[in-house]
């Protein structure tokens, strides 16, 4: 018989999968479909970084990033315009829903795509003795990648 702590197999697959109660919030704020302003504080640790910012819906991420002087080309207006589109039917889709109407296949699927990713603005990352702290700085990163979390911004 073979010992399971020996086996490569037997390490545990959750640790892999993203902190559901933080997937849920990101996925809730991903569903709005008004500019958030000021966005939700929220510290992260993120492989041994702090990463402290505003949340912010995925598609207003996007907008903001096209926005900016250095990234002006058309895709990432269009990812924006993309975004943007699959909340507005995500949305769509949970109203439809919750007063008993069908709703259509492009809304399930914008519905039930998985939430990936957090986006942050006006985001600082620090390590120990190291603050970057540029102003307006968005920040993309993978949720699975987020280790800890809490609400509220550091101080500093």
């Amino acid at each position: 018989m073979s010992d399971p702590m020996l086996e490569t197999r037997a390490v545990r697959s959750d640790w892999a999968e993203p902190d559901g109660v933080l997937a849920n919030y990101v996925s809730l704020t991903d569903q709005l479909v008004e500019h958030v302003d000021p966005g939700t504080p929220f510290t992260l640790t993120v492989g041994g970084l702090v990463v402290d910012g505003e949340l912010i819906p995925q598609w207003q991420w996007f907008a903001e990033l096209s926005e900016l002087n250095d990234h002006e080309d058309a895709y990432y207006v269009g990812m924006a315009e993309y975004v943007k589109e699959q909340s507005d039917l995500a949305h769509a889709a949970v109203k439809s829903r919750d007063i008993g109407e069908e709703i259509s296949y492009r809304q399930y699927q914008a519905l039930s795509a998985p939430t990936r990713y957090i986006h942050l603005r006006n985001a600082r990352i620090s390590r120990p003795g190291h603050t970057i702290n540029a102003p307006g700085r968005l920040w993309r990163g993978r949720l699975r990648d987020v280790s800890g979390w809490t609400p509220g911004r550091t101080d500093g």
